[in-house]
């Protein structure tokens, strides 16, 4: 079944980004580590205030005439958690240009985030990103972020943030209260045969905040990573190992970084499948899978007021297919993510431990609509379903060996949506 001109160009720009986005849920389960409160979801939003992703996948390398795409997109989520609603309207930018091996990108979005506590205006931060690829996998990236405005927060604004804090439950919102950062990454590529290695690298300073509020400070942070590429027929398969590690202290106890760095390990699965409805059998719907664990280290300050639960260990999976129908494109996707996590703290005689999880299974749908030559229309819908829980426990040391115990314990259901809609011009 041959397709038109223009559902060729719409089912390959959507498969670009789409596997940009889904490879960035993976991503920004390691960002919720190292970088802002964790939140994943590649079938969910552009994260315009996350920080650029190595562009392993994406050399650049292409013809010498300019490709330009400016992208508008309107988001709007509304979970309940427990007793607790958190809404967010979100209003993101994007304009992308790029002449053969040089790609320019910037950023920013404007928010509300609102809770029964308190309801915060805001911007995230405003991104710069330059790629240079020297050849197909190897290339240079250089960027800076604005701080976020609030780029401190009030310990009420704080408190509400943390009314849907975990890492399963995804809200652009996490991105405030961050300075402003700068960095440098490099990616290198061997190819070793029918494998291609790929090694990575980067740093990336925030300056010392002033002031006396709470923020989320990481200082400076190193990171490197490993990544193998093999190929079988039609099918690609991807492991890579990241590793992380900031310095920012507790500023006086005002710090949101939980502190420390993460390791992250992921398996990534590019194929196609065979369309179902055409009799000639000649047409194809990719499919990607994704699933990846993300460990905190050296983390000596895991329970925040921004979250539900202490900083923990993420394991999670995405599936994404892309069906053609005509000049249409869909996109179907399930998220399942889960979170553990554990905090202890003693004070005298009294020791304080938390034990906290949370799970949540996501499915999307986003639709690609292209108007005419230039213009798409991606409309995208979402569900979120699942469970938060923590036990507190507090023991009095009263004689060696014996103890006085107080627990409590609550497990609060995750109930949620999202619209979104997206309209780019690509030229």
């Amino acid at each position: 079944m041959a397709r038109s001109a223009p559902a060729r160009k719409a089912l390959t720009g959507h498969r670009r980004r789409t596997r940009r986005s889904v490879t960035r849920a993976a991503a920004i389960l390691v960002a919720a580590l190292c970088v802002c409160p964790p939140h994943p979801l590649a079938a969910q939003r552009p994260r315009s205030a996350a920080p650029p992703s190595d562009s392993t996948d994406d050399p650049l390398l292409g013809d010498d005439g300019a490709r330009s795409r400016v992208s508008i997109t309107g988001t709007a989520r509304s979970y309940r958690i427990g007793d607790s609603n958190v809404t967010e309207r979100v209003a993101n930018g994007r304009f992308e240009t790029s002449v053969a091996r040089v790609r320019l990108r910037l950023d920013g979005a404007l928010l509300r985030f609102a809770t029964r506590a308190d309801t915060i205006n805001g911007a995230l931060p405003i991104g710069a990103r330059v790629d240079f690829a020297r050849r197909p996998g190897d290339t240079l990236t250089a960027f800076v972020r604005s701080a976020s405005r609030p780029f401190d927060l009030s310990n009420r604004q704080t408190s509400a943030l943390g009314t849907a804090g975990t890492s399963t439950v995804d809200l652009e919102s996490a991105a405030l209260g961050t300075p402003a950062v700068g960095g440098v990454r490099a990616a290198l590529a061997f190819p070793v045969g029918d494998v291609v290695v790929a090694a990575r690298a980067g740093v990336e300073v925030e300056p010392r905040p002033a002031g006396t509020l709470p923020v989320y400070w990481r200082g400076t942070t190193f990171r490197g990573g490993v990544a193998i590429t093999s190929s079988a027929g039609d099918a690609t398969f991807t492991a890579s190992l990241d590793a992380t590690r900031s310095g920012g202290d507790s500023l006086g106890g005002r710090n949101l970084y939980p502190g420390g760095g993460s390791l992250a390990l992921q398996m990534l699965t590019d194929l196609t499948v065979p369309n179902p409805f055409d009799p000639l059998g000649d047409e194809r719907w990719p499919v990607r899978a994704v699933a990846f664990y993300a460990r905190p280290f050296g983390n000596d300050r895991p329970d925040q007021p921004n979250l539900i639960i202490p900083q923990g260990n993420l394991i999670g999976a995405v599936g994404t297919l892309l069906v053609s129908v005509g000049d249409v494109t869909f996109g179907p996707a399930l998220q399942v993510l889960r979170e553990t996590s554990a905090s202890e703290s003693t004070s005298g005689i009294i020791r304080n431990r938390i034990t906290g999880s949370a799970w949540t299974a996501q499915p999307s749908v986003d639709v690609t609509i292209p108007l005419g030559r230039t213009f798409e229309l991606t409309p995208q819908v979402g569900y979120t379903v699942g469970r938060v829980g923590a036990t507190f426990a507090q023991t009095a040391a009263v004689r060696r060996g014996r103890g006085l115990v107080q627990s409590s314990t609550f497990s609060d259901a995750i109930r949620g949506s999202w619209l979104s809609i997206q309209l780019s011009a690509a030229f």
